[in-house]
């Protein structure tokens, strides 16, 4: 696999009650940086797979001497959650670059990135304005009939590519959504329709 993402070690000061430097912090790695991204690296699997890979790195931190170590419930899987090239990414972890690590997802105004992998049981949410000029609606209402439940659509009536992200329906979703596929919180997944909706939006799920 070809990492793409530049995983920069340069130092990072981070404050903690941990033994100290000379100026009473701590230096640790900074996080991964992805230089130069193109449509490119997304439709040929890079940037898929480049999450992946941070996935793993992030993982390892549990076991690993690291700040981290005890504090990452590994047991519940991993969330997801991407917007435009980022949805496609995300997608693109269910569909053609599959990680089975994921059990929630969330792409957000993406277009399909291929068919649903077998490996991949994820819990999936699409939310998309349906004025999106930049990734066709129709595109990502393929990719939701396509996976099987659990999964979910919310729609943005008059919406375009990235203007309802301030909506509390985005917002509520998306928190519910989390919660119930990652810690299996059932008051959560009941709360779903009642977050998304309104006149302007449209919920269509299926959930079981």
């Amino acid at each position: 696999m070809r990492v793409h993402a530049r995983l920069q070690q340069q130092p990072a000061e981070v404050p903690g009650d941990h033994p100290p430097t000379g100026r009473g912090r701590l230096h640790r790695p900074r996080p991964p940086h992805f230089a130069n991204l193109s449509g490119q690296d997304v439709y040929n699997g890079n940037q898929s797979k480049d999450v992946s890979e941070v996935i793993t790195r992030t993982l390892a931190l549990n076991t690993a001497g690291d700040l981290l170590a005890g504090h990452i419930n590994t047991a519940v899987g991993v969330g997801a959650s991407g917007h435009s090239m980022g949805g496609m990414t995300t997608h693109g972890l269910l569909t053609t670059w599959p990680d089975a690590r994921i059990t929630a997802a969330i792409p957000m105004s993406c277009v399909n990135m291929g068919n649903p992998s077998p490996a991949v049981r994820a819990k999936v949410l699409f939310t998309h304005g349906d004025r999106d000029g930049t990734c066709p609606i129709s595109s990502a209402r393929q990719a939701y009939r396509e996976l099987p439940a659990a999964r979910a659509f919310l729609t943005f009536r008059g919406a375009g590519h990235s203007n309802y992200f301030g909506d509390s329906r985005t917002v509520n979703t998306f928190v519910d959504w989390m919660r119930w596929s990652l810690h299996g919180d059932t008051a959560a997944r009941d709360r779903l329709r009642a977050d998304a909706t309104s006149s302007t939006t449209t919920w269509e799920s299926a959930l079981r």
